[in-house]
């Protein structure tokens, strides 16, 4: 279908040209045919009208992107947060801290293992380490009658903990595509060419030159807008783990202890775990 699209464009713009410059400018000049015609505006019009439609389009989609990586972190920091007051109703005072200690290592990998990585569009191993870890107690405790009830709020806790932290690195995949980019780029440049190359003998040189570099500025700012807004977690805009930070910090006074996890999130209880990053696909 691509490619008979493409096919059925060249043919139609190769006839076109062979037709202008085999007979109708000839006849036009001979004064077969009319002078009136296509004019420049109504050539560059459409164009231009295309290249805007098309970097507005994309720039609301990856603003959308954008702002939901952001409420995807402050959903995950607000599961985290209730997942750690659910581990109060656990009995045990000893499992009850583990779990605690648990997630907020949990919360510390997330800012410092996981941000970093989806800075380059991958994930990291550890907080998924922390996860199962809350997981497999919580499913420990539900087979204890006493701490039943206690055990299935946990489990469906860190069920939406799981569920956010997907959303959030689901914000971390590029939403335009290369060619997309491409097009767009080549659209911009395409408009800038044409209104840089053609004026009407009316335009003043200067206010030529000002209109031309002001629509290059406008243009050239909207890709890049574009470019890094899609880019959640990284760049000038990028997303920061202000609300899991601030979960954190709320939480870890509460552990007594020494948390099983260093200041990196990386557990210190566990010599055979090696930590790694894999790319989002």
């Amino acid at each position: 279908m691509t490619l008979t699209a493409l096919v059925v464009v060249v043919l139609a713009v190769t006839a076109a040209l062979v037709y202008n410059r085999v007979a109708w400018r000839p006849r036009q000049a001979s004064g077969r045919a009319s002078h009136d015609g296509v004019s420049m505006a109504g050539i560059i019009g459409p164009l231009g009208t295309l290249s805007v439609l098309l970097l507005v389009f994309v720039l609301v989609q990856t603003h959308a992107s954008w702002s939901a990586a952001g409420e995807a972190e402050t959903a995950e920091a607000t599961a985290t947060l209730l997942l750690f007051r659910e581990a109060d109703l656990v009995k045990d005072a000893r499992t009850r801290n583990r779990l605690r200690a648990d997630v907020v290592c949990y919360a510390t990998s997330v800012i410092h293992q996981e941000w970093p990585a989806m800075q380059r569009r991958r994930v990291s191993s550890v907080p998924t380490y922390w996860g199962a870890q809350i997981r497999e107690a919580g499913v420990r405790l539900t087979r204890t009658s006493a701490e039943k009830t206690a055990a299935e709020n946990l489990v469906a806790r860190d069920g939406e903990r799981a569920s956010a932290r997907q959303e959030r690195l689901g914000e971390a995949r590029p939403t335009v595509p290369k060619a997309l980019f491409v097009l767009m780029v080549l659209a911009v440049a395409v408009t800038l060419g044409i209104f840089g190359a053609v004026t009407e003998r009316s335009v003043e040189r200067g206010v030529h030159l000002v209109i031309v570099v002001a629509a290059g500025v406008v243009l050239a700012a909207t890709l890049t807008l574009v470019r890094d807004l899609d880019q959640p977690y990284s760049g000038a805009l990028r997303r920061s783990p202000s609300q899991t930070e601030f979960i954190r910090a709320q939480i870890a006074p509460e552990v007594r202890g020494p948390l099983p996890c260093d200041d990196g999130g990386m557990p210190t209880r566990a010599p055979d775990f090696k930590a790694s990053t894999s790319a989002l696909r």
